[in-house]
């Protein structure tokens, strides 16, 4: 039955709607896919963890062990002298102090501080105990002198300014003048306009080197993920904090300072930020304290390792409980960390690139395109369709998350996940539907004919109902016990079989576990497949990953099991490589998924052939040559076995990842007598298969070759071959 609507088309139509949403959102800043973004972004930060800081940013904070051992560093402008006094004694190139001084000290109630300065001015000469208490008082209450003082002093200092809503005094703009950028040409759209500036007395700004803005935008989620490089008011363009204090560390002046509003670019001497809309997105560092923070308190009681802040960028600020913190991509922080990781950005020149909406947009499409286009291959299980949307999207997760992590580029998350989870979803419901109907009308038609295995193989590819099979290359393994027989002529029916499931559960969970089919038992034989039906270029390392899992379980039922019944099993395998043809086989009227051919019958009589050389696998060459490195093996002869004319070398399975099946003394012996054997030179190899059987008491493999070297002369006979000839099975 056909459905109406093909569900590549219904995947392709939900995809052109959601990348027309995502379009839209990218414009609309509060949307909620651009807040999911944003949220998604936050996540890259956390899934790529703390990153390195720039090693010439420090922070000083007034933090609660400020306050705890010296209060009045914290709350008194003297305070503030003293650490930026020390701080510059430290050897700090440029000092940032994220606070305000709006307004002057007053330490005293109205108007009481005023009459103490007024006296002592009134009165200069005064003598006498309570003239020097009252010009002790008037010094401790001059905590602006102090700091004005300091800040002269240190000459390196740069000041913050607070724009914000509401109306500021005329005259601002001649004051404010070193916040501005020293050459700009216009937006390419009008800037925001802030009708109040906040900034520090005068007597402060003229003692500091710059000025700049301070404000930050948070975004809907509440969280500060931009520097705004340029700020409005009155008509002038004003420089943020952060700029204005790399330019003093870089010593770039501030003629060197340009806004170029059509290029979206901002100019520190001959550095360049690219700007989305006037801003630029914080690379944040990691977690609060990614950079080197110190107490104010320890600064100006010297505890400072040596050379902490010698010729660094050293940000004062304030922390601790009871101030704001500002909330990031990793957790909340103070104010002034958010300030150290912009002048990193700007030191490093590595804020976070955002790709363009043309480029989300074609992500969004195309990716959920591609899933479409997976619904319109009709050869494909639904099952597979969702794993690779599946591959599809984790692999874009994956890209998206390297891109970030390894090269700061934020590339759209949301859009292309949406378009394929749109475009899976419409698929694999159409998908699923036909299919469920097609599968009852299989079931209907073949289900009295055919094994429930068949059946759904025939469920899962409809289009392989003919007989015949495909040329492919597999590998194939035989296993089988050695003196099974004996074994179950001395033992009754039911408990035969109770031995038999012992052994063949675990034989057939090694199969099945390293991606093999477990083509048929035949008695307590098993036989397998790797590379069928599902394709693999790895079949031969399976297989043989097989052996090794199945001489792990038959250690552990000899030792456990099989030792509690009595018995002991010894089992000899099979492995070869080769063309053969695989696919339903049988009559028209049964038949089964099964391969045949010559390298299948070689594996056969390889298994055979264990209990000839004493050996738990013999592989073929075919086998040994597509093995992984990590494989060991012993060549160990040229045979030719019955029914064929050529000889082919077999090799023994020594080990493999994490398992030993055989070790051997003295291989170096083994294989110098196997080369000398295959030359002819047959005195050399006795002596070197002699020496190996000294070593190896137990190998029935070397007593095979010192029999024939037995039976041949000193020196080899002119029709003399190195291949080892079996008549039988």
């Amino acid at each position: 039955m056909r459905s109406l609507l093909h569900p590549a088309v219904a995947a392709a139509l939900l995809v052109l709607a959601v990348s027309g949403a995502v379009t839209r959102a990218r414009t609309d800043r509060g949307g909620m896919l651009e807040l999911l973004e944003r949220w998604s972004l936050d996540v890259r930060f956390r899934a790529r963890g703390p990153a390195t800081a720039h090693p010439d940013v420090v922070l000083v904070l007034f933090d609660d062990e400020t306050a705890r051992r010296d209060v009045h560093l914290v709350d008194r402008r003297a305070g503030w002298a003293r650490v930026i006094r020390a701080v510059k004694s430290g050897g700090a190139k440029v000092i940032g102090i994220d606070a305000l001084f709006d307004a002057p000290e007053r330490l005293l109630g109205p108007g009481l501080g005023e009459k103490v300065a007024a006296w002592q001015q009134a009165h200069p000469d005064a003598g006498g105990e309570e003239a020097g208490l009252l010009r002790e008082v008037a010094a401790a209450l001059d905590g602006d002198g102090e700091l004005e003082a300091a800040l002269r002093e240190a000459s390196n200092a740069v000041l913050i300014l607070a724009h914000g809503e509401g109306e500021s005094p005329e005259g601002l703009e001649e004051e404010l003048g070193r916040a501005r950028y020293a050459q700009s040409t216009p937006p390419l759209h009008p800037l925001p306009e802030h009708g109040k500036v906040t900034a520090s007395l005068r007597r402060f700004t003229s003692a500091a080197k710059g000025m700049g803005s301070a404000t930050y935008s948070e975004d809907d989620t509440r969280t500060i993920r931009r520097l705004e490089l340029v700020r409005g008011f009155r008509g002038g363009l004003y420089l943020p904090f952060p700029v204005t204090a790399a330019a003093a560390f870089l010593g770039v002046g501030r003629g060197q300072l340009a806004y170029l509003g059509p290029q979206q670019e901002v100019r520190l001497g001959e550095r360049v930020v690219k700007l989305e809309d006037d801003g630029a997105w914080l690379n944040y560092r990691g977690p609060e304290k990614s950079y080197a923070t110190f107490s104010a308190v320890d600064v100006v009681e010297g505890r400072l390792p040596p050379g902490a802040l010698e010729g660094k960028l050293v940000l004062l600020g304030v922390s601790g409980l009871g101030y704001d913190r500002t909330r990031t991509p990793f957790q909340s922080m103070p104010g002034a960390e958010v300030q150290a990781t912009a002048l990193d950005n700007l030191l490093s020149g590595d804020f976070l690139s955002r790709t363009s909406s043309a480029v989300d947009l074609l992500a969004t499409a195309g990716l959920g395109l591609l899933v479409a286009l997976l619904f319109a291959l009709k050869r494909l299980h639904p099952a597979v369709q969702a794993s690779a949307a599946a591959a599809v999207m984790g692999g874009w997760w994956w890209a998206a998350q390297w891109l970030f992590s390894a090269h700061g580029t934020w590339v759209a998350l949301v859009g292309p996940t949406l378009s394929v989870a749109a475009a899976a979803a419409a698929g694999l419901g159409l998908s699923y539907t036909q299919e469920a109907l097609q599968k009852r009308q299989l079931r209907l038609a073949f289900g009295r004919y055919v094994g429930e295995d068949v059946l759904s193989e025939l469920l899962k590819n409809p289009d392989a109902l003919a007989l015949g099979g495909e040329r492919r290359r597999l590998t194939v393994l035989f296993s089988d016990i050695r003196g099974f027989t004996t074994f179950s002529e001395a033992l009754p029916p039911d408990r035969l079989v109770t031995v038999l499931n012992t052994y063949l559960s675990p034989m057939t969970r090694a199969v099945l576990s390293q991606g093999g089919l477990l083509d048929k038992y035949i008695g307590d034989a098993v036989m397998a497949v790797f590379g069928a039906p599902l394709r693999s270029e790895r079949h031969a390392a399976q297989a043989l990953g097989c052996v090794l899992q199945m001489h792990a379980e038959l250690e552990a039922l000899n030792a456990g099991p099989l030792k509690a019944l009595g018995l002991r099993f010894e089992v000899g395998v099979g492995v070869n490589t080769g063309d053969m043809v695989v696919g339903n086989m049988g009559a028209e009227t049964r038949f089964d998924y099964t391969v045949a051919g010559d390298a299948v019958n070689l594996a056969s009589r390889l298994e055979g052939l264990t209990k000839t050389y004493g050996v738990f696998c013999l592989l073929g060459d075919a086998t040994h040559a597509w093995a992984p490195p990590e494989f060991r093996f012993r060549a160990l002869d040229l045979v030719q076995v019955k029914g064929k004319n050529a000889a082919v070398p077999v090799w023994e399975l020594l080990s493999g990842p994490g398992r030993e099946v055989a070790r051997y003394e003295r291989l170096d012996a083994w294989e110098a007598g196997v080369g000398a054997f295959r030359e002819g030179k047959l005195s050399t190899a006795r002596e070197a298969f002699s020496a190996f059987a000294a070593a190896n008491p137990g190998d029935a493999a070397v007593g095979l070759y010192l029999e024939r070297l037995a039976a041949l002369p000193a020196e080899a006979p002119a029709d003399f071959s190195p291949v080892a000839v079996f008549k039988t099975k």
